[in-house]
């Protein structure tokens, strides 16, 4: 199927459909065309969808993410505060001034307690992904875009969004002590994990495995914009967080900084999601019949139920 599907959207098969050869039975409406508002055939095309969408939900969306930012900042600012501090206090004993490792016990509780924080945070993070991804599949499928509908659709994906995202941050540790090319190999394939978990039930790694292969040309172009996106991003909030704690020092400093972290947050937030709905719906595509008919709220005669 791979080498019929990146023939173009005007290469298509007998039955005037992308894919070749699907089974008649299947709606025309649910063959996606040039004008799906998820699917696209091109790179472009990819773009332009994310950049409309994110356009049409980024006010709830910021809403949603300054929502989720509270409790996360609620736990690692505190814990970061400690960390450091904790940090501060053992420079001496590094340079000799003071003996014994006493003074390491402080610094790796504060360490252990900072670890957990950004684990929780994480995982509120992956929450508000899940109600992300339900306000993208509102505007692609023109319904309203509601917060409170996309949130009651997102909660209850949220136990296996959550469950999921253990399983892919265990890999990716894996994958981090094998050393560089595994890393990227498996932050790539488990980049639309989060979408795939809240729109298929069932489903989890070894589909977004699946899904990865499918069309390695595809998927690479869109994961490494999206990797890309988010590393520039980063780095220019990075740097101003840094001069920011730089500039004002102590405690206020790593306060402020880790608070300005929130900031770039709710702006990752926003503009990530569509880019990782858009991607999970071209690499699907590629696999198998699909398009955003697929998404619809009780849709009628969908092939799949």
């Amino acid at each position: 199927m791979g080498t019929h599907v990146n023939q173009g959207w005007a290469e298509r098969d007998g039955n005037e459909h992308y894919w070749p050869a699907q089974p008649p039975m299947i709606p025309p409406s649910f063959y996606a065309t040039p004008t799906d508002p998820l699917v696209s055939p091109d790179y472009p095309g990819w773009w332009r969808r994310s950049v409309a969408l994110a356009g049409r939900i980024w006010k709830p969306a910021l809403l949603l993410h300054t929502i989720a930012a509270v409790p996360s900042l609620a736990l690692t600012v505190p814990a970061d505060v400690a960390l450091t501090g904790e940090a501060r206090d053992l420079q001496p004993a590094i340079l000799g001034d003071q003996p014994g490792l006493s003074v390491l016990v402080p610094y790796l509780g504060a360490t252990f307690v900072f670890l957990v924080a950004v684990v929780i945070a994480s995982l509120i993070a992956a929450v508000a992904t899940a109600i992300n991804v339900q306000l993208v599949v509102q505007a692609a499928t023109g319904q309203p875009v509601s917060l409170r509908t996309a949130a009651g659709a997102g909660l209850r994906r949220a136990p296996a969004v959550i469950g999921w995202a253990l399983v892919a941050n265990l890999l990716t540790s894996v994958a981090l002590l094998m050393c560089v090319l595994p890393i990227f190999y498996v932050g790539a394939a488990l980049m639309v994990l989060p979408v795939l978990v809240t729109l298929e039930r069932g489903s989890g790694v070894s589909r977004s495995f699946t899904l990865f292969h499918a069309d390695l040309g595809t998927s690479v172009s869109r994961v490494a914009t999206v990797f890309a996106v988010t590393a520039a991003t980063m780095f220019t909030f990075g740097m101003v967080e840094v001069f920011l704690e730089a500039v004002i020092g102590g405690v206020a400093g790593t306060v402020v900084a880790a608070l300005f972290n929130g900031v770039y947050l709710l702006v990752a937030g926003v503009l990530v999601t569509p880019l990782l709905v858009t991607a999970y719906a071209d690499m699907r595509a590629r696999l198998e019949p699909f398009s955003t008919a697929y998404l619809m709220p009780h849709p009628i005669n969908n092939p799949t139920t």
